[in-house]
């Protein structure tokens, strides 16, 4: 895939734009939480960045159903990374406020939800039909990669440079990719006909896939997402700074690298995905329950290790089943849906656990999110739907 020049430098970009926002998202946690002392805080600014997805999610699919998909990307990052301009420059002129950090995350999070689906489309345009699959996948490897080493390099960057230096690298990251996108080439996207937003939705909750695969989605995030927004309430419970928070994140994007590997594995071997996706839920759900129950760094890190493992099963199976079994002309607008399926419930969870554990503690707080991934994982398996394996455009050949 990496010999196809248009989709490298688009995956390169993205890459790089991944990174970056991991060292604004360590950055702005461990100030909010410095400055307010509050977990729930700390999940209301990841509430700030996601909650815009609600409302335009299915909006920016409709757009990539419409419009040009990189003249959406470009417009949509390059406002992402003049906010992280403005954070910058605030930081370094000692004129940062809980305040700012919270309107500057939901300007970007505004424009991520409108560009995201368009990038997502635009990506398997760029390689043959017959590896769509491929691309997914290492398209999600390039996001982990990013998760693997975005936190960790953010951790020290805070440590030793500050904040100011971590909002003017994420501004660089995202311009990274502005310039990838640039670059593309104009792909043929077919007829452009405008379509309503009801039209794409009645398909996804009359399919039994596309309505298990969403719901899935959501589900699972609700549970598993609070982790990373309250990453750096574990730092502080096991007693570490920016370094131990960055090792957290840093080894839950670290096993989505192996875990992602395993699933290459497994699926080579036959595993189905309408089976793949259930058995990442209970095994996220159980190293979840480690890293809840743990009060020291050395064994909340391989906790976070092994979940990291099983949340790039569950991202990667699903949107490459979405991608596979979407009929093309309303791709962008479920990819959209997906989209939402992904950010929002990441946000309503994270404010709701975050205030559980600012009542009862991180560890009750993760501890529930645990139980109610196993449950989930549990009753998936136990009531399965097939028709996830399904390719559409092998169906119509």
């Amino acid at each position: 895939m990496l010999r196809v020049p248009a989709f490298r430098n688009v995956w390169a970009g993205s890459v790089l734009s991944n990174g970056g926002t991991w060292f604004q998202a360590v950055a702005a946690g461990w100030l909010v939480l410095q400055i307010t002392g509050s977990a729930t805080m700390v999940g209301l600014l990841a509430l700030a960045y996601r909650a815009p997805a609600f409302v335009l999610s299915a909006w920016g699919g409709k757009i990539a159903d419409r419009y040009d998909w990189r003249r959406v990307g470009i417009t949509t990052f390059s406002v992402e990374a003049l906010g992280a301009v403005a954070l910058g420059v605030l930081a370094g002129t000692g004129h940062l406020s809980v305040g700012a950090i919270f309107v500057a995350t939901t300007v970007m999070g505004a424009a991520f939800a409108i560009g995201l689906p368009s990038v997502l489309a635009l990506v398997p345009a760029l390689v043959p039909t017959a590896r769509l699959q491929e691309a997914v996948a290492l398209n999600a490897a390039g996001i982990n990669v990013a998760r693997a080493i975005g936190p960790l390099l953010g951790g020290v960057t805070l440590a030793f440079a500050g904040a100011t230096w971590c909002f003017l690298l994420n501004a660089c990251s995202f311009l990274a990719l502005v310039g990838a996108l640039i670059a593309a080439p104009h792909v043929q996207q077919g007829s452009k006909v405008p379509e309503r937003l009801r039209t794409a939705l009645t398909y996804a909750m009359g399919d039994a896939a596309a309505r298990r695969l969403l719901v899935g989605m959501f589900a699972f995030m609700v549970f598993a997402g609070p982790i990373q927004e309250l990453a750096p309430v574990v730092a502080r419970r096991v007693g570490g700074g920016p370094v131990a928070l960055g090792l957290l994140l840093g080894a839950m994007g670290a096993g989505a690298l192996a875990g992602a590997w395993a699933l290459q594995v497994l699926s080579g071997r036959g595993l189905p995905r309408h089976l793949a996706i259930p058995i990442g839920t209970l095994g996220f759900g159980a190293a979840l329950g480690v890293v809840a129950a743990s009060p020291v760094l050395w064994v909340s890190v391989p906790g976070m290790l092994v979940a990291g493992s099983f949340w790039i099963w569950i991202l990667t199976l699903t949107n490459t089943a979405i991608q596979l079994s979407s009929p093309s002309q309303m791709l962008g607008r479920m990819l959209g849906f997906y989209q939402l399926s992904v950010i929002t419930p990441i946000a309503v969870g994270s404010v709701a656990f975050g205030a559980v554990a600012g009542a009862l503690g991180i560890g009750w707080s993760l501890g529930i999110a645990s139980m109610c991934l196993l449950g989930w994982g549990a009753w998936s398996i136990a009531h399965p739907v097939p028709e996830i394996d399904r390719d559409i455009r092998t169906i119509r050949s």
